[in-house]
């Protein structure tokens, strides 16, 4: 079993997009900014991710602002394939299984415990919070 955690801050805003045979999947993919280790002058990777189902719809409706500091859970998924010219291909996917923001939409100071997340007073932020807040571990799976 795998389990991997990185921290960073969101590249750019990205597109909630509808994939699969009968376009009926939602995907998105991001990128994170995460320094490799704490300090200054760390040397910081650019990381690419995708999500599908229920968590790509959540990370587009709560975590969609670029320099968002987000906490991501994924797993490393690896296939081989053959292009149409005969050449064997191998890749890796960082498959985003759950995910939690660091911070509020408008970069508003909350402080955070293990058991709830203290609300701002932005009524927009309060909204968001909340929803995020009621979620459990299913509601992040992909489907």
């Amino acid at each position: 079993m795998q389990t991997n955690i990185h921290v960073g801050r969101l590249l750019k805003e990205f597109e909630l997009q509808t994939v699969g045979e009968h376009k009926d999947i939602k995907m998105v993919r991001l990128g994170l900014a995460v320094k490799r280790y704490l300090g200054q002058k760390a040397p910081t990777d650019f990381i690419y991710y995708v999500a599908f189902g229920k968590t790509a719809e959540m990370l587009y409706q709560y975590a969609n602002q670029k320099g968002m500091p987000l906490e991501l859970h994924f797993n490393i998924q690896s296939s081989h394939y053959h292009t149409t010219d005969g050449q064997s291909k191998y890749q890796t996917t960082n498959v985003i299984n759950s995910f939690m923001p660091w911070a509020t939409s408008n970069q508003n100071k909350s402080s955070f415990t293990e058991d709830e997340i203290v609300v701002v007073n932005d009524e927009s932020d309060e909204e968001v919070l909340q929803g995020l807040a009621g979620l459990v571990a299913d509601d992040l799976e992909i489907r």
